[in-house]
């Protein structure tokens, strides 16, 4: 079932365009990198997994996602036709396989992955005793779905590597070996992918075959502060690794972001199922994983994740922000504001969106009593002049 209890999280700057209503109806030839059931530690619905969080980011961006999916590594996945497998609590179902072809689903996208434990060898070489390869049983799986249903977006989703061969003593990771583990995940790992999709792209020179780096992003972000205070064991629960519900989040983040061209959204509320490090700095992840995208080219420029030109949104720079500060928190007696501009507008939320104090600025430093604020976790938000976003802040008040 879904919590009662919400972050609200406020994102940098509005979109410069008003956007239509995008649907995505996906097909997923997956795994448990992408939808892991069966959890060490249960969570309350599928919150590891990808498209229960691509869900509620697309219905917050008013947004329709459909999905439907099925387990298993590629020479599996290439024994066609597909049969959908994959059902969630929140999240619509696309194609009822008992009951109707492919052709009748209308996808307009296909997300596929790899095994996360084949890179010790080329993705055109052929799998041990088998006459296929990674190269030839995505060809095989991408020419069918041409055939069913034109035109398809496909999606290579780059997932992470086995943690096992780096762990000398089990699971978790030392801090030497997490470093080794991140240091081929960014590399070797990475390339591997790269020469897969470009044997792909090659072979398929019309038609839209976009690679989402999502394990490197992640990677690249744990290894930076604050991030690299989040104990591993709260982001993995085993050596494969199956992430718990804060990895999937991430990766669904990343994923959103390449399939819909866009931010997610600028409202949400982060479920507190999620690492409070990372819920509490998600206006920086957001940006992170946009420019990450958005730098993921080709040679000559041309985007490794976007069929098309992505939507622009106006970022927050640090030097807008730098000076504002909001103390103590929790909140004592009084709350202070410092470092704002005459012109800006401070607002404090509840945690369920509700408006609770909204003050146009024409002092420089702000004080608010405490007894005017309502209890709990409150999200205190300051907009310019023109109504963009330009910072905030979560605040606890227990008086």
């Amino acid at each position: 079932m879904k919590k009662e209890l919400f972050v609200l999280i406020f994102v940098f700057g509005f979109l410069n365009i008003v956007n239509a209503q995008k649907a995505e109806r996906t097909y997923i030839f997956g795994h448990s990198l992408l939808n892991h059931e069966f959890q060490v530690n249960p969570t309350p619905s599928q919150e590891t997994s990808v498209p229960h969080w691509m869900h509620f980011l697309a219905q917050e961006a008013q947004h329709t996602f459909s999905v439907s999916g099925q387990y298993g590594f590629l020479p599996g996945h290439a024994n066609l036709p597909p049969f959908a497998q994959w059902g969630f609590d929140f999240v619509e179902g696309a194609w009822d396989s008992d009951n109707e072809p492919f052709s009748d689903a209308d996808f307009n996208s296909i997300l596929i992955t790899p095994g996360n434990f084949i890179q010790w060898q080329g993705p055109t070489e052929n799998y041990p005793s088998k006459d296929i390869s990674p190269h030839s049983a995505t060809r095989d799986i991408f020419e069918w779905c041409i055939e069913q249903e034109e035109p398809l977006r496909f999606y290579i989703y780059e997932n992470w590597p086995d943690m096992g061969g780096y762990l000398a003593n089990g699971f978790p990771p030392t801090e030497l070996e997490w470093d080794a583990y991140n240091q081929y995940l960014q590399a070797d790992f990475h390339d591997w992918f790269i020469e897969y999709h470009d044997g792909l792209k090659n072979h398929f020179s019309d038609v839209c075959i976009q690679m989402i780096p999502v394990g490197p992003i992640i990677s690249k972000l744990l290894l930076l502060e604050p991030f690299n205070q989040i104990e591993i064991e709260n982001l993995y629960e085993d050596d494969a690794p199956h992430g718990r519900a804060s990895i999937y989040f991430l990766a669904s983040m990343v994923t959103y972001m390449a399939m819909y061209e866009e931010k997610v959204p600028l409202v949400f509320m982060v479920d507190p199922i999620i690492d409070p490090i990372i819920a509490d700095n998600y206006l920086s992840i957001v940006e992170f994983i946009w420019s990450e995208l958005n730098a993921f080219n080709y040679e000559n420029g041309t985007s490794r994740v976007f069929c098309s030109s992505p939507v622009s949104s106006s970022s927050i720079t640090q030097d807008d922000k730098i000076n504002i500060e909001i103390f103590p928190n929790p909140i004592e007696d009084d709350l202070y504001i410092a470092g704002l501009k005459v012109g800006q507008t401070i607002e404090l939320f509840t945690v369920n969106g509700v408006r609770c104090l909204s003050n146009k600025v024409a002092d420089i430093h702000q004080s608010i009593s405490s007894t005017l604020l309502p209890l709990g976790i409150l999200m205190a938000v300051i907009t310019d002049e023109e109504g963009t976003i330009i910072y905030s802040q979560r605040l606890v008040n227990l008086k």
